[in-house]
């Protein structure tokens, strides 16, 4: 087995670099959509592994755009149902009266209510679900405003006339979205759909105040006899929201690598260049130990980062279940302590809004919290674990 990047990943990666290194950003501070399609990155063709170093460049630069949300939470929906992936999107899984995390949405997905007519049909005819899903059937949507005793669902019905109420709280990107995909409760079952974001009323958390990362706004969007579209069927959906999370996952480690390693390069660079006493502040033990031990860490990071990505696409199950927990895990507290670190080594002045180390500590903090804690994660790891 050959553990190296082939040289089209290397170039993949060295574009994205040079790219993000040239701060192209449009007025708001983000990069213009129009120019991600151009260079590739939202492309069917790319695997989880070359999205991946994508998204480790995104996390070096600390880029503002929805990419991430696109191809990480709403891509596997829109391209199980033959969609493109062009304009930014998103995905809306957790709610105030249903679950709260992706975990609890895929096994909410998994508690099946019934058997879909259409979905049986397809199988017995050897229709690709996946494509049958695109296209809504008789008896695949729920009566108005009802759900089954059977399955909690995921807190937001789909009516009659395929119209969504609900509301669904910590959204990413929520506010750049042109299309959202909404996890549902059917008739049958959790259904994804998807929705007009321009019908729905959307409100970014940290409203008066700070959110915990700006340039990664999370929102609580509101739905309203809004209409929608069937993406993914129930008897598809669990598969679908499990490929979902893993992909969406194993993104963000490779991201929080992308973050550590910048707070590392800073940190270095300044300990090399700040002088007491006629030295560096470098060559003392209290200063080079702690960068010395950070860079071990990043790169164990990195390392599981890649494997997660590569485990996504071979692998199903307990097993890529366990290499993106891992991945998360390590990736995380990498990011955490980088930023720790480096602040330390700049003498407590990272804190400030004026140094760059600040904003990036506030990307490693909602990557810690995305979704569930590192303790939700090891928690779930150890689970994996010992059950196996």
């Amino acid at each position: 087995m050959d553990f190296a990047l082939t040289g089209e990943q290397e170039a993949l990666r060295d574009t994205a670099a040079k790219y993000l290194a040239d701060d192209r950003p449009t007025a708001d501070g983000r990069v213009a959509w129009a120019e991600i399609a151009d260079l590739g990155w939202l492309d069917a063709e790319l695997g989880t592994v070359e999205l991946a170093l994508l998204a480790e460049q995104f996390g070096w630069a600390r880029g503002q755009s929805p990419w991430w949300a696109t191809v990480g939470l709403a891509g596997p929906a829109l391209r199980a149902a033959g969609r493109p992936v062009s304009a930014p999107a998103t995905l809306a899984w957790a709610w105030e009266n249903g679950p709260g995390t992706l975990a609890e949405a895929v096994a909410a997905a998994r508690r099946p209510t019934g058997t879909d007519p259409a979905a049986t049909a397809a199988r017995s005819t050897g229709t690709d679900p996946a494509a049958t899903a695109a296209r809504p059937s008789v008896g695949t949507v729920a009566r108005a405003g009802t759900s089954s005793t059977d399955n909690p669902g995921v807190g937001c019905a789909v009516a009659g006339d395929g119209t969504l109420t609900g509301r669904a709280i910590r959204v990413p990107h929520a506010v750049d979205a042109v299309d959202l995909v909404v996890a549902v409760t059917g008739a049958y079952g959790v259904e994804l759909r998807l929705v007009d974001a321009s019908a729905v009323r959307v409100t970014p958390a940290g409203a008066g105040g700070q959110a915990l990362d700006p340039s990664r706004p999370v929102s609580t969007v509101e739905l309203t006899g809004v209409p929608s579209t069937l993406l993914v069927a129930a008897d598809a959906a669990a598969d679908v929201l499990a490929l979902t999370r893993r992909r969406a996952l194993a993104l963000l480690a490779a991201e929080a690598v992308g973050v550590a390693a910048r707070a590392l390069v800073w940190a270095g660079a300044y300990a090399a260049t700040r002088t007491q006493f006629g030295a560096p502040i470098g060559a003392n033990q209290a200063v080079a130990h702690p960068l010395a031990e950070c860079y071990g860490q990043v790169e164990t990071a990195r390392s599981l980062a890649y494997r997660a990505a590569w485990t996504v696409d071979e692998e199903t199950g307990r097993v890529a279940d366990q290499a993106v927990l891992t991945a998360n895990v390590a990736a995380r507290e990498a990011a955490l302590n980088a930023c720790e670190v480096a602040i330390q080594t700049y003498g407590g002045s990272g804190f400030t809004w004026e140094q760059p180390l600040h904003h990036w500590y506030r990307r490693a903090w909602w990557l810690a919290t995305f979704d569930g804690t590192v303790a939700d994660a090891r928690a779930e790891l150890a689970g994996l674990l010992l059950d196996g």
